[in-house]
Parts: structure tokens; sequence; C-alpha cells
């Protein structure tokens, strides 16, 4: 009969490894312990992230908006709160914590227990702020674990009728043969709107004065009376201006044309290679949240986004859907600092 391998399981050939153990030279006895005790260590913890993800969520979720009620940050949580809700079976509360260009809610979050129960909805002053602020009381990058990217904002560059220029080429021919001449509403340092005017000045070598507001609202209206020059806005706030011709649209800062507006071009195609500025929002949890945890919130996250039914709410929302897994939005936040942090510098914007 021939002779088999005994089972790893049978009391024989535990005998024969611990004999093998006792006979081996010091050395390769202690690399065999270590070598059991790591894969011992490591199947603890992977079970221990199973099991965090087999009972989560076992409680309430706590979703931080570091913004005010009634924004488009606030709007896109209100949409995504329910949902998640319905799926877990355990309710998801939005917890709005504004204050210090988002600072106030990110760093909540980031000092949170790494357990998934509590969320933070971010959106492109996570990324922009490392640009304007010396000190922040949280690292972007170190202090959070991505969960899954949500959904874009179309932004659009405006002009008032009354400046002599019907695209985004005759606008920087105006604006290099008037210097300081025209003027863009900034409806708040760091926001979309803001840094479309940043990067576009970036872009162009153009000068343009910035004129600052407290809010899109104050700015847009004085867009319209032409009490500014040039300006930008989210589609949905302006779309019946640029419709009754009270605002012309010279092209949306998006990658590629809106679904919402495809008529509008965008900058890139206008004229200026390259040219993209993303309003974005999405979910990040504490960095150290189990993987588990954090694949389950991202597959429900997908799989909501991915509902036609979902996606007519982010469309009236004036959104468009741009869901995407952990790594990859990582790797977007992490392009998007170093972008501001370059044009920032190129522009002589010192942070504060």
């Amino acid at each position: 009969m021939t002779d088999r391998v005994p089972s790893p399981f049978t009391s024989t050939w535990k005998a024969t490894r611990m004999s093998n153990v006792e006979t081996a030279t010091p050395c390769r006895a202690a690399r065999m312990r270590l070598i059991s005790a790591t894969c011992a260590l490591v199947a603890s913890l992977m079970a221990s992230d199973c099991a965090h993800a087999a009972e989560f969520p076992a409680k309430l979720v706590r979703l931080v908006v570091p913004f005010a009620p009634g924004g488009s940050s606030d709007s896109v949580a209100r949409m995504i709160g329910p949902k998640l809700s319905d799926a877990f079976g355990q309710q998801v509360i939005v917890d709005n914590r504004p204050g210090g260009n988002s600072n106030i809610g990110a760093a909540f979050v980031a000092r949170a227990a790494p357990d998934g129960y509590t969320l933070l909805l971010a959106n492109a002053n996570l990324t922009v702020n490392p640009a304007l602020f010396k000190t922040l009381p949280y690292d972007p990058t170190k202090d959070f674990a991505p969960v899954a990217r949500l959904a874009n904002q179309t932004v659009v560059l405006l002009l008032h009728p009354s400046v002599p220029a019907r695209s985004v080429k005759e606008l920087v021919a105006l604006a290099k043969g008037r210097p300081g001449e025209l003027n863009f509403a900034s409806p708040g340092v760091g926001t979309a709107s803001h840094m479309t005017g940043v990067l576009f000045r970036a872009m162009t070598g153009i000068d343009m004065v910035f004129v600052p507001y407290k809010g899109a609202g104050p700015s847009l209206i004085d867009l319209i009376g032409g009490q500014v020059t040039v300006g930008a806005s989210g589609l949905t706030s302006c779309v019946q201006y640029i419709d009754a011709g009270r605002l012309r649209a010279l092209g949306v800062t998006s990658a590629k044309r809106s679904i919402l507006k495809p008529d509008i071009p965008t900058i890139a195609e206008a004229g200026i290679a390259g040219f993209e500025v993303s309003n974005w929002f999405g979910i990040l949890a504490p960095a150290g949240t189990p993987a588990a945890v954090v694949d389950r919130l991202q597959q429900q996250v997908a799989r909501i986004m991915g509902q036609e039914s979902n996606q007519q709410l982010v469309f009236k929302l004036g959104l468009e859907p741009a869901p995407s897994a952990p790594v990859e939005f990582g790797a977007f936040i992490g392009a998007e600092i170093e972008k501001w942090l370059r044009v920032t510098r190129q522009m002589g914007i010192a942070p504060s």
C-alpha cells in the first residue's frame, strides 16, 4: 500500500512536527515560532475585521455635514442618509457642524472613533483648505479613510451680457486688453466658484479683481444686476437666468459637458486645455476604520447611487452621479490637494 502524507489534523503529524521543532537549531525554531505567531495574529485581525463588517451597523450612524443646513452638501447628505438607513436597518442622522470653511466638522470626524459610526460628508473644500490655511486641525490625507465619492456639481463660468465677449477666447482677449478692469464675484474663499476664478487667472495670465461676497446668492444677484461682470455659479442656481438671456454662459468647469445642459461647452473645449474645477461630494470615515466596514459602506453607497430613481434625485439637486471606490477616491483627493497647492503658489496666494 502506498504511504500517505499524514494529515495536518492527525496526532501523528502533530507529534512529528513538535519533534522537528525541538530538534531544529535555536534560530530555526525561533523563526518557526515567529511565523506561527504572525499567522495567528493575521488570522485574529481578519476575524475581527469580518466580525465588525457582520455586525455593522449595530447602532445609530452619524453623518456629519461641515456646513449649515440648506446648502448643497446638506442636500446631498439628506438625500443619501435615509437611503443608508433603509439599507442598514439603522438610523443615519445628519449632524450639521458648520464653521471654519468646513474645518470644524472635518476635525470632529477626524477625532472620532474609527468604527464607521461617525462619517463625514465632504466636498471640494477639503482639498482646497490645505492651500488656504497654514495649519489645519486634521490631515486630509492621513486622518480619513475614503469611502465613496458620490456626485459632482456642475459649475458655470458666467458673464453679465454687457461684457462684449461671447466666448472664453474673447473674454481672455478682452481682459488682456483691459487689465484690472473686469471684476469677478467670489461667493466665498475656497468655494468652487472662487477657485474657478483663481484657476482661470492662473491658466490665462489675465488680471481680474476679485469681489468677495458672503455666499452664492448675493454674488449671483449682483452679477445679474451688473454690479460685477464675471462670476461662476452652480448650474441649477443660474440656468433660468441663462435661458432668459440675463446671464451669458461661457463654459462649464467640469472635464465633460453637463448632461443637465449639454449645449454649454466645457472651458477646456472653449480654449483653455486642461481646465477643470470639480465641486465634488463624498463620504469619508476616520482613519483606522476597519477595511471591511469601509467596503460595506461603499457597496451600499454604490448600490444606492446606481438606482435610477436615486439618480433622478441627484439630478434634481443640480448634481451628476460620480461614484468611485475608496482607492480611486483617495487618489483623487491627493491629486486635488496637490493641484490647489500648486495653483495658489503660482498666484501668490499665501495661506492665512
